[in-house]
């Protein structure tokens, strides 16, 4: 597990993210690059839904503050 510092330095190796978590279920973070800047974007499992959506977002302090960060696989485009 990791602190927000791992997790950024995985953000910029080309991984997604995650905290794991019931309230976290099904939410991971990455990088997207959009002519030639990176981005963070948050992927999201609809509730009762098997949609996943994508979208620019920001951390939260809560994100900031986290120690349990992790590499999680996806088969999604980034």
């Amino acid at each position: 597990m990791l602190d927000i510092s791992g997790a950024l330095d995985l953000l910029k190796a080309g991984h997604s993210i995650q905290r794991p978590g019931s309230h976290m279920s099904g939410t991971s973070y990455f990088l997207k690059n959009d002519n030639g800047k990176k981005y963070l974007f948050v992927r999201q499992t609809r509730l009762n839904s098997p949609e996943v959506i994508e979208e620019p977002t920001a951390f939260d302090w809560d994100d900031l503050t986290e120690t349990n960060w992790q590499v999680v696989e996806t088969t999604s485009n980034q």
